[in-house]
């Protein structure tokens, strides 16, 4: 196993409930707390990221970031022409559009979704002078970004890594909000049923597909168009993590922009301007919209346009995948895994394969007593349906295993 079987992917997260954890009679140690994550049954994604799905190509995610009339743009990690699934190609994507919608002359503009793109499309065109309102249908901004303290530290429930440092845009914007980073190590162990050590070369086949695919694109090999997958370029360099958390970086994105709250978008109505139709709140007209929702609020039809997506866009739409990847945080008295190791691979839980596979040692990097749980494309699916007693008891037991007392 290599350094890309162990660093694996953004993450993806709507937060279920955070509560103490009350210990079974059955023998092992037992958490503290937990924060168990859902993004394939979150209403205002519907999945983690997206990926190049089997029978899609790359130039789909242009026909997605295609303005339609000079009046409504698309951004986010999906429609970025070259690269996705990350926070760059979000941000990235977010300049693009508003250096668009400058161009058609727009000076009163509505965005919709307060993640990465449609916060950097804010903050570009409110410093070009323009009216920018955001409709945002959660309770906060950052989208799939999201850093919780419910565990006495910050841990991010979605995006959790700058994906290559080289020539990054995000590496300013981390520098103007004043973040500290860590590079991920790559120190890594794999442990069999009662601890036993095992080495990489007689580790399963089936792992590396695991963390590699399904952590990786959060879909299954089968799923995914291999040739992008294999060939998809993006930086170089390292990867980092944020210590303080992942949030902190939109305080280099504030501006003279206004950002509405649990405001859900039902209808974007394209005529002389755009008409807006928001959940319980009166219609309101812009001259040009952004559109930012994730690719799964997209694919669900959760917004309806008038008239219809053209027929190129609602295909594209339609083949490219939104991937899953979840997490689940677990807080003990001590760190009692391995305490050198950045990564640790559980190959024997007595659970089908792909649940609880992967786990990060954020100990390492919080000080704090938390070690985290990957689990992705369909088997993160498959425990979505879960009740949050069945998921932790899920990862008790696979630590138990590994770590026998």
């Amino acid at each position: 196993m290599d350094r890309r079987l162990f660093l694996s992917a953004l993450g993806g997260s709507l937060a279920l409930g955070f509560s103490p954890w009350r210990a079974s009679a059955s023998d092992g140690r037992q958490p503290l707390g937990f924060i168990r994550t859902n993004w394939g049954r979150d209403p205002y994604s519907y999945g983690s990221y997206s990926y190049v799905a089997k029978g899609a190509r790359r130039r789909d995610s242009r026909r997605l970031e295609e303005p339609i009339g000079g009046k409504v743009f698309f951004a986010g990690e999906a429609a970025h022409p070259r690269y996705n699934s990350t926070v760059h190609a979000a941000h990235e994507s977010g300049l693009r559009a508003a250096k668009f919608a400058i161009a058609e002359g727009a000076r009163k503009i509505a965005i919709v979704g307060a993640g990465m793109a449609g916060v950097s499309a804010a903050h570009r065109l409110s410093r070009e002078g323009v009216d920018v309102t955001i409709y945002e249908a959660r309770e906060r901004i950052g989208g799939r970004i999201w850093t919780d303290n419910r565990l006495g530290a910050p841990l991010d429930l979605g995006a959790s890594w700058i994906h290559g440092v080289d020539d990054n845009p995000l590496m300013a914007l981390a520098d103007a909000a004043g973040q500290k980073r860590l590079k991920t190590g790559d120190a890594y162990v794999i442990r069999g049923r009662g601890g036993r050590m095992v080495r990489e070369r007689d580790a399963p086949d089936w792992l590396e597909d695991v963390v590699t695919i399904q952590h990786d694109a959060g879909a299954d090999l089968s799923q995914i168009n291999v040739r992008a997958y294999l060939f998809d370029r993006d930086y170089g360099g390292e990867d980092v993590k944020f210590p303080g958390g992942y949030a902190q970086i939109f305080e280099a994105l504030k501006g003279d922009y206004e950002v509405r709250l649990s405001s859900v978008v039902e209808r974007v109505a394209i005529g002389a301007r755009v008409e807006l139709t928001v959940a319980g709140a009166r219609s309101a007209a812009f001259d040009a919209v952004i559109v930012t929702v994730p690719l799964g609020v997209l694919k669900k039809g959760s917004i309806r346009f008038d008239p219809p997506l053209p027929e190129e866009k609602a295909d594209a739409i339609r083949r490219l995948g939104m991937g899953v990847l979840d997490k689940v945080y677990l807080l003990y008295e001590e760190a009692f895994w391995d305490a050198d190791a950045d990564w640790i691979a559980t190959i024997d839980n007595d659970l089908p394969q792909g649940q609880f596979n992967q786990w990060l040692n954020l100990h390492r990097y919080i000080g704090a007593p938390v070690i985290m749980a990957f689990n992705g494309g369909p088997p993160a699916l498959t425990l979505a349906d879960l009740p949050d007693d069945d998921i932790v008891q899920r990862a008790v037991q696979t630590l138990n295993i590994a770590y026998p007392q």
